[in-house]
């Protein structure tokens, strides 16, 4: 797993008061990797001995702002059956970088 992905996994644990969600992120594995120039495609798996998320959760997940990023960057996670499916990083306008440098992680604005 990539420091990005790391970072950002870390930051959707202690922003979500959801503690299925945090054991599941705890455990994450990158099954595939998809870079798509204006962003990532992060399929992830969780521990088969995780509980599964229960009911429908909004996930919060950071905003990236970086140098190498235009107009900065967001990040969505999505989960299927109670478990994470993929994360999903992405360029808010133009190109994200395949190694981006210098980033920092915020809230997003609600």
């Amino acid at each position: 797993m990539e420091q990005l992905e790391k970072d950002v996994l870390e930051w959707i644990a202690g922003n979500n008061d959801c503690e299925a969600l945090a054991t599941q992120l705890a455990g994450a594995r990158v099954v595939k990797r998809d870079y798509m120039r204006t962003g990532f495609f992060i399929f992830l798996e969780a521990p088969k001995d995780a509980m599964p998320i229960q009911g429908h959760i909004r996930v919060r997940c950071p905003n990236l702002q970086a140098p190498g990023l235009m107009d900065g960057a967001g990040s969505s996670l999505f989960l299927r059956d109670g478990r994470l499916h993929y994360l999903e990083l992405y360029a808010r306008g133009g190109f994200f970088p395949e190694e981006p440098e210098g980033y920092s992680l915020q809230a997003p604005e609600e």
